[in-house]
């Protein structure tokens, strides 16, 4: 394989949170077709294969996780045909929103904010109140369960909230349909989304950004300050007082007090209003 691969590598400084422990193996491959090979080898030889985007929407275990965790930086080209851009997996969506901005190329400024990557974007469908990644997604270049690289249609997934319906296969590039729009247009929403989420959000702390997915017609965010976990703590974990739906690192905070805290949450809530609430990040290691 083209690329880095390394042992025991600390994964809690890769991550927003800044919680976790060491990937027994840690894959950084150069090209699509490493990446291929990478996914033939783990299944032929029955190692664990996780996938690292940014780190925004993981809690990983504090003793880390078995396996290999392959990481797609390298994976950073944009190109632009006509009013499509197709942005590999390794494009944080920072990057992608400014390079549409530029080129007057409107649509992705709904996902303002969101500190992932194109193809951890993607694998969850992350979005806003605004919208979400799949709603101006195309096309997807993907390996597949048994490493083969594959091109499929928007239409050949069945994307729900928080869940693009991937499965197993792995993000290599996206290609997206814009609409042409004068880039200060572009610039001001664009401005106006990120103004309006740093007064609601704790963007700048570290964080996973919402815990917990929200419940059909409320919001859980809601539901956990009203049960009164604004300020709640485990460890070095706190329930923030910004966004009751986020979960900060303090300092010094692990992931079992990041557990510990989600589980004092759910009892509030459940006890309180009587509703389960079920978790939006992941959880390696466990």
């Amino acid at each position: 394989m083209r690329g880095a691969v390394r042992e025991r590598v600390p994964l809690g400084p890769l991550m927003h949170l800044r919680i976790g422990g060491p990937a027994d193996w840690f894959l950084e491959p150069f090209a699509e077709e490493d990446v291929a090979l990478v996914v033939r080898v783990c299944r032929d030889e029955d190692v664990p294969l996780r996938v690292l985007g940014g780190g925004s929407n993981v809690v990983v275990a504090d003793a880390g996780v078995r396996g290999a965790v392959v990481h797609l930086a390298n994976m950073n080209r944009i190109v632009r045909d006509g009013n499509r851009i197709t942005a590999g997996a390794g494009v944080t969506l920072p990057s992608l929103l400014r390079a549409t901005k530029e080129v007057g190329l409107a649509g992705l400024e709904k996902l303002t904010g969101i500190p992932a990557m194109v193809g951890g974007a993607v694998a969850m469908n992350a979005g806003t109140r605004d919208g979400e990644t799949f709603d101006h997604l195309v096309s997807l270049t993907l390996v597949d369960r048994d490493g083969e690289i594959v091109v499929h249609g928007r239409d050949d997934f069945a994307a729900t909230y928080r869940d693009g319906g991937l499965r197993d296969a792995i993000v290599l590039h996206a290609t997206f349909e814009l609409q042409p729009d004068d880039p200060k247009a572009i610039f001001e929403r664009f401005s106006a989304s990120l103004k309006k989420r740093n007064a609601t959000q704790p963007v700048t702390c570290r964080s996973v950004g919402c815990v917990f997915r929200n419940p059909a017609g409320d919001a859980a965010g809601r539901l956990i300050e009203a049960a009164g976990c604004k300020g709640l703590r485990a460890g070095g974990v706190e329930v923030s007082g910004l966004h009751a739906n986020y979960f900060v690192n303090e300092g010094g905070g692990t992931a079992a007090d990041f557990i510990a805290l989600m589980d004092q949450v759910r009892a509030r809530v459940r006890g309180a209003f009587g509703v389960e609430l079920a978790p939006e990040v992941k959880f390696w290691g466990f």
